[in-house]
C-alpha cells in the first residue's frame, strides 16, 4: 500500500507492516504529545472532541486513521495494519488507510457495524499550505444519520429514534433524513414502548443520561448501566446530554426550525414528552449532519435567544413538518407475532 504525502505529512512517512502481538503506541494517551510531529499532534486534538468515532484523517490521496482506531479499522475492514513514524522520540504508531475514492463504501461497512466515523478533510491546497495542511471536520457519520444514496439499504426506513423515559411514562420521535419524515408520540406502559421500537427498527437510538460515558455510541449487544432495562439490546444507542431533551430548549428549536408560535400547531403542545423526545433529536442532527457550520458555545445558561441564535447558524437539516401520532394509529403486535406475519 503506498500513500501520497502534502506539506503537513512528516518526512519519514515509510509504512512498515505491524506483526508484534502487542501493539507498541496504540494509546496516544501515554505518549508525550509535545514529542509527536505536528500533523499527529492535531490528529489527537481532533479525536479528543470525537472520542467516540473512528477518526479518518485526510492525507494527500487517503484517509488514514492512527493509534487504537487504526487496529479497529484495521480489524474491521480487515485491511493491513502498517505503522508510520510519529516523531523523533515516539517512534512509529498503527497506522491504516482508505483511497479517498472508496471512502464512502468503506464508511458503509463500519456504519453497519455499529460504529460512527467522524471525517477530518483537507479544506486548503496542499500545494499553498505553508507548514500544515489546514483540516478540519466535515462530516459525522452514525448509523442514523446516513444521506448519501450508496451507504442506504433502498428495502428499508433508516429511523433515528430518540427515548425519553419517566416512570412508565415514554416520548419516543423518529426521523428518517433520507426521506423527511419525522414523529413523536407519548404513552404509557413500558412494554408498548418496546414493541413501538421493534416495529421501528431504528439504526440508531438518542438515551440522554448523566452518566459518565456520555457521547458513546453502543453497539447491538454492548451493555450500560446508563441504559433502561426497558429497552432491547439488539439496537445502537447514542447516550446523549440531558440538557438538549429538556423542554425549556425543546421547545424553541421545534418553534423556530418549523417557524412556529406554539407546539399546537404540531400537535404536542400537551405531550412535553414527546417534545423534548423531538426536540433532542433535532438538535443531534443538527449537530451531527451539519458538521461544516461552526457551532458556537454558549457561556452560563442556556436562554431561549441564545437557543434561537444557535438554531439560526446551522444549515437545515431536510425534515418534514413533525407529525404527532398515537400508539393506537398501529396495530400492536410483539416482535415474535410480526415475524410470523412476515
Amino acid at each position: 500500500m503506498s500513500y501520497s504525502t502534502d506539506a503537513s505529512t512528516p518526512k519519514t512517512t515509510k509504512s512498515a507492516r505491524v506483526n508484534e502481538p502487542t501493539i507498541r503506541n496504540a494509546d496516544y494517551r501515554l505518549l508525550d504529545r509535545t514529542k509527536l510531529s505536528p500533523m499527529y499532534q492535531h490528529y489527537v486534538e481532533v479525536k479528543e472532541q470525537y472520542p467516540h468515532a473512528l477518526l479518518l484523517y485526510r492525507c494527500g490521496d487517503f484517509f488514514e486513521t492512527f493509534f487504537q482506531d487504526a487496529i479497529t479499522v484495521s480489524r474491521e475492514l480487515e485491511l493491513v495494519l502498517t505503522s508510520k513514524e510519529g516523531g523523533k522520540e515516539v517512534g512509529r504508531v498503527p497506522m491504516t488507510g482508505v483511497p479517498h475514492h472508496a471512502l464512502e463504501r468503506y464508511c458503509a461497512m463500519l456504519v453497519e457495524k455499529g460504529y460512527a466515523i467522524a471525517i477530518c478533510d483537507q479544506v486548503e491546497d496542499a500545494a499553498e499550505a505553508q507548514g500544515l495542511v489546514r483540516r478540519e471536520i466535515t462530516r459525522v457519520f452514525t448509523p442514523g444519520t446516513l444521506l448519501d444514496e450508496g451507504m442506504l439499504n433502498a428495502k428499508r426506513n433508516n429511523f433515528l429514534a430518540a427515548v425519553i423515559i419517566a416512570g412508565e411514562h415514554w416520548g419516543l420521535s423518529y426521523a428518517d433524513i433520507s426521506t423527511g419524515e419525522f414523529l413523536t408520540t407519548q404513552s404509557t406502559n413500558l412494554d408498548h414502548l418496546t414493541q413501538e421500537l421493534m416495529r421501528l427498527q431504528p439504526s440508531e437510538i438518542l438515551v440522554p443520561t448523566n452518566a459518565p460515558d456520555l457521547g458513546a455510541l453502543l453497539r447491538p449487544g454492548e451493555k450500560s448501566e446508563s441504559l433502561p432495562a426497558c429497552l432491547p439490546n439488539s439496537f445502537c444507542y447514542a447516550l446523549r446530554p440531558q440538557s438538549p431533551f429538556s423542554l425549556s430548549e425543546a421547545k424553541p428549536r421545534l418553534l423556530q426550525k418549523f417557524d412556529l408560535k406554539s407546539l399546537e400547531g404540531l400537535g404536542c403542545e400537551h405531550l412535553p414528552l414527546a417534545a423534548r423526545a423531538a426536540g433532542g433529536l433535532l438538535e443531534y442532527l443538527e449537530r451531527t449532519v451539519n458538521k461544516k457550520v461552526e457551532e458556537k458555545e454558549t457561556k452560563g445558561k442556556n436562554s431561549i435567544q441564545n437557543i434561537k441564535s444557535q438554531i439560526q447558524n446551522k444549515l437545515q437539516v431536510p425534515l418534514q413538518i413533525l407529525r404527532t401520532y398515537t400508539i393506537a394509529d398501529y396495530l400492536i403486535l410483539d416482535y415474535q407475532t410480526r415475524r410470523n406475519l412476515e
